[in-house]
């Protein structure tokens, strides 16, 4: 039913995928009856790559789908709001995900893979025009989850770990819609919970993932020397906006107290620090702007081996590990290994604190992520998605010639992995949070020792947030600066 959508607008298919696929032919499954989706012919991981057929002038129209009618009454039902231009692409993608939930059930493994790469291919077409997608993130949500749930049947644990937390981003935009216009105006009680078995199953699935599979938390390596240390620069945003909301007083102390901490500890081990005070988006938040300034300092005439970026809720708790430290940690201090270093917690990741190397590479992605509409969760869905988004829909190309071998044999393919170019790094060698954070998102809680302690979803606005501020700074030994 995908083939469809390549005649409407303005759903979009991914070029990336539409080159990847290039010259692959789609056949058609023939249907006599409700249950023939489930009789399949051979090789039917080239059945459903529909996406990608062209649908010229005078060719046959799609048979009709058994799933025709319901497909409508799910759109109705989880979409009552679409807008009217949408409304026929999500009949097709409802209607696209209810047979490859048909395929996927059966004693056939070549049918599980491909009702994996056709719910894929499904995701593939929201993401590509996320215009399409916001009109109903719920859905987004369920179907990320039924993605999710087939990988992992089909023991890809890394790749159903992602799209869970893909599909818990557009749950973000869900429930914020449904406060925004239902909840915050419903009495307490049963009426204000929005989703709750959906809420607390994707916890228990995203956090039993994430414990299995996040970074290792070992012991921090030190920098060996065998190399010359690579020239780093520490960059911050620090630009608040006065609050007559807050509850701690109308303008914020941050830049007070974190930019002292940030000087010091860039001091110690002669690094450049730089402070910005002015937003290159001065018309949205300061976390849009970040990657921008990351850009510009690799780009410059002077710009060093790395970018340290570090928001200005979040203060060096440990002077004794050095940047080099932590990219020995990681396989990044010589002139190979991964260009980008991040914090992993069950959610995805948080940018709160970047390391970002000097390379075409790292200027490539960053371009991708300021030009990024993926910004449901801020500036972290933008560079999360674009570290996913080169291999998480695919399930890796096989050549036609072997792939009745690879499915007769039941071989097992490679699960997703990040570029390369990709390090996860265990929140305690980069970004600790806080309560109530840690334990609302049921994140690693920064201890003493750790290097970084970021306020992560602990503003502020809030006494007992500013209150472990105050005493962070304490802890530190510095002062506030006047």
């Amino acid at each position: 039913p995908l083939a469809v959508l390549r005649t409407r607008r303005p759903v979009r298919a991914c070029r990336a995928q539409r080159h990847a696929r290039a010259g692959r032919g789609a056949m058609t499954v023939a249907r006599s009856g409700p249950l023939r989706p489930l009789l399949l012919r051979p090789l039917l991981l080239q059945s459903l790559l529909l996406l990608d057929s062209a649908v010229t002038a005078g060719s046959q129209p799609p048979a009709p789908s058994p799933f025709e009618t319901v497909a409508r009454q799910l759109q109705e039902d989880e979409c009552p709001d679409l807008e009217p231009w949408s409304v026929d692409t999500w009949v097709v993608l409802q209607r696209h995900f209810l047979e490859s939930h048909a395929l996927f059930f059966g004693p056939e493994v070549e049918r599980r893979w491909a009702a994996l790469e056709a719910v894929l291919q499904g995701l593939g077409v929201l993401m590509g025009d996320l215009r399409v997608a916001y009109q109903c993130p719920m859905a987004c949500t369920r179907f990320f989850r039924v993605a999710a749930d087939y990988a992992l049947a089909l023991d890809q644990p890394s790749r159903s770990r992602a799209l869970l937390q893909v599909g818990n981003i557009f749950k973000l935009q869900a429930m914020s819609r449904w406060w925004t216009h239902v909840g915050s105006k419903l009495p307490d009680g049963p009426g204000r919970r929005y989703e709750t078995r959906m809420q607390v199953e994707y916890t228990i699935a995203v956090t039993q993932l994430h414990e299995a599979l996040m970074a290792p938390h070992r012991p921090m390596a030190r920098f060996s020397g065998r190399t010359a240390a690579p020239k780093v620069e520490v960059h911050s945003i620090c630009n608040y906006k006065p609050d007559p909301t807050s509850n701690t007083g109308f303008d914020c102390p941050l830049p007070q107290m974190s930019v002292p901490n940030h000087r010091a500890y860039s001091s110690k081990f002669g690094y450049h620090y730089v402070l910005h005070t002015e937003l290159p988006l001065p018309d949205r938040e300061a976390h849009y702007s970040k990657m921008l300034v990351i850009h510009e300092a690799l780009r410059s005439s002077r710009a060093p081996d790395w970018v340290f970026f570090i928001d200005c809720d979040a203060f060096f708790t440990n002077m004794e590990i050095s940047i080099p430290d932590v990219l020995e940690t990681y396989g990044a201090a010589g002139l190979s290994g991964p260009h980008f270093l991040v914090a992993e917690d069950p959610g995805g990741i948080n940018t709160g604190t970047l390391l970002v190397r000097r390379s075409e590479w790292s200027i490539a992605f960053l371009e991708r992520v300021a030009a990024s509409q993926f910004g449901i969760a801020w500036d972290q869905s933008m560079f999360f998605w674009e570290l996913l988004r080169p291999t998480l829909l695919t399930t890796g190309a096989v050549p036609e010639s072997e792939l009745a071998a690879v499915l007769g044999g039941h071989e097992r393919r490679a699960d997703f992995r990040l570029p390369p170019e990709v390090a996860f790094v265990h929140q305690a060698h980069l970004n600790g949070f806080v309560p109530p954070a840690s334990r609302d998102w049921s994140a690693y809680e920064w201890q003493p020792g750790d290097f970084v302690r970021h306020f992560a979803g602990c503003p502020w606005q809030e006494k007992h947030c500013l209150g472990l501020m105050q005493e962070t700074v304490a802890s530190m030994g510095q002062g506030v600066a006047s």
